[in-house]
């Protein structure tokens, strides 16, 4: 269920060519609007990570910096990919804190037979 959204205002001189349009759920549809609290969309500049796509902007009130982001709602794929990536991340921070832990040093008794460190 979507809705096709001009990433620039068809009454603003949006063109509804298929590459000034991008796909929106209904809900995020209807909350992209002028005025202070509508979200706003633009295209992701080129050498970004995800160059092309919509990005959305959020009003002041819910991001005072407004900074633009990525719906990987759609995408599961994308979000499969994330939580794998910070998952494996994660893991490879455990393994490495692991490794430089202090080594426990035996104790006594662990020294050999006849009272030195080599064992027989």
């Amino acid at each position: 269920m979507t809705a096709g959204h001009h990433k620039r205002d068809y009454s603003k001189g949006g063109k509804t060519d298929i590459d000034e349009l991008t796909l929106a759920c209904d809900c995020c549809h209807a909350m992209v609007k002028d005025g202070p609290g509508g979200w706003k969309t633009r295209t992701a500049p080129d050498g970004t990570e995800y160059a092309g796509r919509t990005e959305w902007i959020p009003p002041p009130h819910i991001d005072p910096e407004q900074k633009p982001r990525i719906n990987h709602r759609h995408h599961p794929k994308e979000l499969l990919d994330r939580a794998r990536r910070k998952a494996h991340a994660r893991r490879e921070a455990d393994a490495q804190a692991r490794r430089e832990q202090p080594k426990r040093h035996a104790g006594r008794g662990s020294e050999g037979v006849d009272g030195n460190d080599e064992v027989p």
